[in-house]
């Protein structure tokens, strides 16, 4: 006769608990990354704007040697990974509370850049084996929205903590939010969720890889440029946790929107091309604004529309992908990944450049006006 535990069946994540860990994970990470950068540059780390954005180069070329390793084909647990990842992050939430400037730089890097692919790759999957064609568009979006509308309140917050308090208590309340959802996590194992990853860039289709090159370009420049141009206009951590959480509403409320109306028409290519089509004008109107710097509002205006102009395409380009790649999930989410942190570090080194040969931070927007329009590319 059957256990009792044998004869129970198995418990199901769904939708709705997947939401829950991105929503936690949204808020933890983003009340302290969002002030990574800000932390190093400020007294008494005092790190050159140079040495500081080294975090996400550090970051992104580890997840990408990370990425390459997981598409072997092994099979890997996705509570595992995850929760490995998690850790990571973490660690490098604390590094900043515990360690020297230069140490942080390399130890916080480290710990992003195994979170990425040890968390996202094995959640990307999870998220996009619940959707239907019917509905893939609105709820990928709507994880998308989740993750921007949640930063809304994080940086806010997490500014609000590191003026009351300082920075180390901000550090070690997000590295506290994050173990919290790595216990959740855990709490929603399934043992049967394990992955074998590929990357299979001919099935992506070259339009389509060209699209997350893209992507990631936009990425890694706004890791340069945005929080070099905050600077321009205010360092007080309070200021800079409401300027950037105007950045995450204009993004998430376009995102969700849109994609619910995609699923609505049955399609997807007018909205994917809506956002490259308004980022290049945003973009070269921020870029406008950086250059003269006229006044903290209108440069949060500015920069606040290119948020959002820019948030709409990556959450379609991914929805199209899987439309045409269902049955193979895992290639998808390590391509994409890949793809992704291969730009990612390239438009970041390149960045760290241009601003050592003397360029202003506006050319970071020019660029990104450039690189948006390839996304427009996924078919």
């Amino acid at each position: 006769m059957a256990s009792p535990s044998a004869a129970r069946p198995a418990r199901r994540r769904g939708f709705r608990e997947l939401i829950a860990v991105v929503a936690v994970q949204s808020l933890g990470n983003t009340m302290s990354t969002s002030f990574w950068v800000v932390y190093l540059v400020s007294p008494p780390q005092d790190l050159p704007f140079s040495t500081a954005v080294l975090v996400w180069l550090v970051a992104f070329g580890l997840a990408m040697v990370i990425v390459a390793g997981y598409g072997r084909g092994r099979p890997i647990p996705a509570t595992a990974s995850m929760t490995v990842g998690l850790g990571a992050m973490a660690i490098g939430h604390l590094s900043f509370a515990f360690l020297p400037p230069l140490a942080v730089v390399v130890a916080a890097g480290a710990g992003f850049g195994i979170y990425i692919p040890a968390f996202w790759l094995p959640l990307n999957i999870l998220l996009a084996q619940e959707t239907t064609a019917a509905n893939r568009a609105g709820r990928m979006a709507g994880v998308t929205a989740t993750f921007t509308i949640v930063s809304v309140a994080a940086p806010a917050f997490g500014g609000l903590l590191a003026q009351a308090f300082g920075f180390r208590a901000l550090f070690v309340t997000a590295a506290s939010v994050v173990t919290a959802n790595l216990i959740l996590v855990r709490s929603l194992a399934q043992r049967d969720e394990t992955h074998r990853y590929a990357l299979r860039f001919r099935a992506a289709g070259t339009r389509t890889n060209l699209a997350f090159l893209g992507q990631g370009a936009v990425d890694g420049l706004w890791f340069a440029a945005t929080p070099l141009a905050t600077f321009l206009f205010t360092t007080a951590a309070l200021e800079l946790g409401l300027l950037f959480a105007f950045f995450s509403l204009a993004a998430g409320a376009a995102t969700y929107v849109l994609g619910v109306a995609s699923d609505r028409i049955r399609t997807r290519r007018p909205f994917l091309l809506l956002g490259p089509i308004l980022s290049v004008p945003a973009a070269l109107g921020a870029a406008a604004f950086v250059s003269v710097r006229p006044d903290l509002g209108s440069f949060a205006l500015s920069v606040g529309a290119l948020s959002m102009t820019t948030s709409l395409a990556p959450s379609f380009i991914f929805t199209v992908l899987v439309d045409r790649m269902e049955d193979s999930l895992p290639a998808v989410s390590a391509t994409r990944e890949f793809l992704l942190n291969v730009s990612r570090t390239a438009a970041l080194g390149a960045s760290v450049l241009v601003l050592a040969l003397g360029a202003g931070v506006e050319a970071l927007y020019v660029f990104l006006a450039g690189a948006v329009l390839l996304e427009a590319l996924a078919r």
